[in-house]
């Protein structure tokens, strides 16, 4: 009997430890999300829009000449091939431009009558000291086309930012995000009496901007301005953790 009874008495100790030790592993599991929750609650996430500006100076200019003819009769079609061909010749032997390839289209002249009209461009990119060369082109082509129902439009000429140049000013730019990123750091832990660290910077969304290189209008006659630094600017997305 007494068997039984120390039997029974050492279960029903042994139901209480398991039970006691179950109840201590609750209470200190609540215990740590009890912490966590107040560790996650005191931590900030920001995000702002960081913004940077350098300074650049174009290293190119560009201009984008043009042609075009209206009323084209039958009888001016072999002539206006055999000046394009030597048009074409004249741009190549430079090597400052690229296109010349015409296009014909049809459309209504001023008496209601449908016509044949024709257009083409030419893209030139070409540094300060290759004026000259360009001009030479130009007078060129002038020269060749003084007969003919083609027509040269001339547009202005207007600095721009040589493909070498414009991933120098994007190289620049990211450094200088990176930069205002980190000072916005040290702002944000100012602010909010907290240890704000920069967690991400966003370049993928990051947009290049800058002030107008352009001078529009078209040009009366061949000049260029002078080539001066601009502001070039950029902003991209950052993300702040503050604890």
């Amino acid at each position: 009997m007494k068997n039984f009874l120390f039997t029974i008495l050492g279960g029903f100790l042994a139901l209480i430890v398991f039970v006691l030790g179950s109840l201590f592993g609750e209470f200190v599991n609540v215990l740590k999300g009890s912490q966590s929750s107040q560790s996650s609650s005191s931590e900030l996430v920001i995000n702002e829009q960081i913004s940077a500006s350098i300074e650049a100076t174009p290293d190119i200019y560009i201009s984008y000449p043009s042609f075009y003819a209206k009323n084209i009769s039958d009888d001016d079609k072999s002539m206006i091939n055999a000046h394009f061909s030597g048009i074409l010749t004249l741009v190549k032997e430079n090597g400052l431009c690229t296109g010349g390839a015409y296009q014909t289209y049809n459309e209504m002249n001023k008496d209601g009558l449908n016509s044949l009209s024709l257009s083409s461009e030419l893209a030139c990119k070409f540094s300060a000291n290759k004026l000259e060369q360009y001009n030479k082109l130009i007078a060129d082509i002038e020269n060749l086309i003084k007969s003919s129902v083609v027509k040269l439009h001339l547009t202005a000429i207007n600095p721009a930012f040589s493909a070498e140049a414009e991933a120098k000013n994007q190289s620049e730019l990211k450094s200088a995000l990176s930069a205002a990123a980190t000072n916005a750091a040290q702002n944000l832990s100012s602010d909010f009496n907290k240890t704000c660290t920069l967690s991400e910077l966003n370049f993928g969304g990051a947009s290049y901007y800058h002030a107008r290189l352009a001078e529009g209008g078209a040009a009366a006659k061949i000049s260029a301005p002078e080539l001066k630094s601009k502001s070039l600017k950029a902003s991209a997305d950052a993300k702040y953790i503050c604890k």
